[in-house]
């Protein structure tokens, strides 16, 4: 049985579009947070040709699923205002956030279309997959070269009681577990934490891809300053408990990792 894991709230808040322009503007937004991050809107969908209505509400850009086509602008306005505003902040400070590939599709198609496609159009879907996994590592190599030390990988959508656990079971095997071990290969030229929502961690503990390793901690730390001291793969619990303090977490340790 997959479990399912209650999302901590962290409200999304309307952007000025002034702020995608302006490196100042997007670093003190991006400081605004329980924790420094960026981008302040999903850059790999902005890469793709999305726009954001008040930085939360995506326009899809496609009709059909076969019409997907991932092709990465990095000449983006909003992507290089990013890349100034993290020098701001220092990329040591500042965590980098991913949505994962379904997230990245309804930005780019749209939910219902993308879950139907897990049903019916697996094969194209798989393709995609593979096609944004390479931009995936793509981009976090481009944020590790800047010294980026953590990022945070979301699909708020992968619970059982919204796909059930056939479809989260086939998108473990399809995209998660080989996507990881490509982060986890990247781990061998760099320093760096990899933390998982907890909804794609219990998918990969419940289907016994992975495994807990306990880190126990000589005194209560903040959650953010743990990810920046461990460099390893971790999502035991949610990136927005950032500001609690905890004496125990886990790592996440994948099983075969250097199969």
């Amino acid at each position: 049985m997959i479990r399912s894991y209650k999302c901590v709230d962290n409200p999304s808040r309307a952007i000025n579009k002034e702020t995608y322009s302006n490196p100042k503007l997007m670093a003190e937004f991006a400081k605004s947070g329980i924790y420094i991050s960026l981008p302040i809107l999903p850059i790999i969908s902005v890469c793709l040709g999305v726009e954001f209505e008040n930085g939360i509400k995506a326009v899809p850009i496609f009709e059909k699923i076969e019409e997907i086509d991932l092709q990465m602008n990095y000449e983006n306005e909003a992507y290089k205002t990013m890349v100034k505003a993290l020098e701001i902040l220092d990329p040591a400070k500042t965590v980098i956030e991913i949505r994962g590939p379904l997230a990245t599709l309804d930005n780019l198609l749209e939910l219902t279309k993308v879950m139907r496609a897990m049903k019916k159009k697996r094969e194209i879907l798989n393709d995609l997959y593979d096609k944004l996994s390479d931009i995936y590592i793509d981009f976090i190599k481009k944020m590790l070269e800047k010294g980026v030390k953590v990022f945070s990988f979301s699909e708020s959508i992968l619970d059982p009681k919204v796909l059930g656990e056939k479809e989260i079971a086939r998108y473990v095997d399809d995209f998660l577990e080989k996507f990881l071990k490509k982060v986890l290969l990247l781990g061998k030229n760099y320093e760096f934490t990899f933390h998982l929502c907890p909804k794609s961690t219990f998918a990969l503990i419940d289907l016994d891809k992975a495994y807990f390793e306990e880190i126990e901690l000589e005194k209560p730390k903040k959650y953010i300053d743990i990810l920046f001291s461990e460099h390893s793969l971790m999502g035991d619990r949610c990136i927005n408990l950032a500001d609690k303090s905890f004496d125990k977490v886990n790592k996440i340790k994948i099983w075969r990792e250097n199969a």
